[in-house]
C-alpha cells in the first residue's frame, strides 16, 4: 500500500518532549527495529535538526540514517552519490521542514524525486512535516506570505491538489488570511489546510484519517465555492487514541 503522512507542524524538530506523532509514525511502520531515513534538505541538513531526528527515532528503537546534500552530518549518512539502493530498503522516509521551493530543486537536479515516487510505490511509508508535508502535492503553498505572492509551486504531484501547513497559527496568522484572500482572488485552487499538532494520513491517494494531539487542531478542505471561500474541517481522531493497542 502506498502511504503518504503530511504533518502540519510538530513533532520532533520542534516539541520540547517526544512527540505522539513520531510514536504515530513508528506504530505505522509496525514491525521491528524499522528503518527510516530522514531528508533534511529543506533546512539545509541544519545539524540541530538533524541531531534532533536521530534521538527522537534513535529512543522509539528505529534503525535511522540521513541523506545529506550539503551538510554531512550524522552518524549514519547516506552519500548523495549512490542514494536509490539504500532509500528503496527503508520502511520510511521523513522529509523535514524549512525551504521547500530549494528542496525542491536539489531534488530534480539530483534525482531524487523520482527515488521517492519509487519507494512510495514499492510501500516506503513517506512522511514529513511543513515543507517535508506539503512536498508530496501537485501543488505546495510554501511561502513568501505576502499577499500577492503565496509562494505557489510545484509538488512532487504525488498527492493530487495543493497543501498548506501550519495553517492556524498564531504566530505567523498572515498564512491563513492571505491564503484565504488569493483563493477568493481565484489564484490559488483549492487546498488541504494542516494545522499545527495535526496530520493527514493518505492511503493510494485517497484520504483515510486525520489526526490531532491538540484540542483545536485538524485539517481543512479550502475550496472557492459560489464566489465564497469556504473552511470545511475535517473530523480528527485524537492521537492517544490511534496509539492505543
Amino acid at each position: 500500500m502506498r502511504r503518504i503522512l503530511a504533518i502540519g507542524g510538530g513533532g520532533f524538530t520542534t516539541e520540547k518532549e517526544p512527540s505522539l506523532v513520531d510514536a504515530y509514525i513508528h506504530r505505522l511502520i509496525d514491525k521491528p527495529r524499522p528503518r527510516i531515513c530522514f531528508v533534511a534538505t529543506p533546512s539545509g541538513d541544519n545539524r540541530a535538526q538533524i541531531d534532533k531526528f536521530y534521538e527522537a527515532y534513535g529512543s522509539l528503537d528505529c534503525e535511522v540514517s540521513n541523506l545529506p546534500f550539503f551538510n554531512g552530518w550524522g552518524p549514519n549518512v547516506i552519500p548523495y552519490t549512490d542514494f536509490k539502493p539504500h532509500l528503496l530498503s527503508q520502511d520510511a522516509i521523513f522529509v523535514g521542514g524549512g525551504h521547500l521551493r530549494s528542496a525542491l530543486a536539489v531534488w530534480r537536479e539530483w534525482g531524487l524525486d523520482v527515488a521517492m515516487k519509487e519507494a512510495w510505490n514499492r510501500g516506503v511509508l513517506l512522511a514529513g512535516m511543513s515543507a517535508g508535508a506539503m512536498c508530496w502535492f501537485e501543488t505546495a503553498l510554501g511561502g513568501p506570505f505576502e499577499q500577492g505572492n503565496y509562494g505557489v509551486q510545484r509538488g512532487l504531484g504525488l498527492l493530487p491538489g495543493a497543501c498548506a501547513a501550519h495553517y492556524h497559527n498564531a504566530h505567523v496568522s498572515e498564512r491563513r488570511v492571505n491564503l484565504l484572500a488569493e483563493m477568493h482572488r481565484g489564484l490559488i485552487p483549492s487546498t488541504l489546510a494542516i494545522d499545527d499538532f495535526a496530520a493527514v494520513l493518505f492511503e493510494d491517494q485517497q484520504l483515510v484519517k486525520t489526526v490531532s494531539w491538540a484540542s483545536t487542531s485538524t485539517a481543512y478542505r479550502v475550496r472557492q465555492q459560489n464566489g465564497c471561500v469556504e473552511e470545511a474541517p475535517l473530523t480528527a481522531v485524537p492521537l492517544q487514541e490511534s496509539l492505543i493497542v
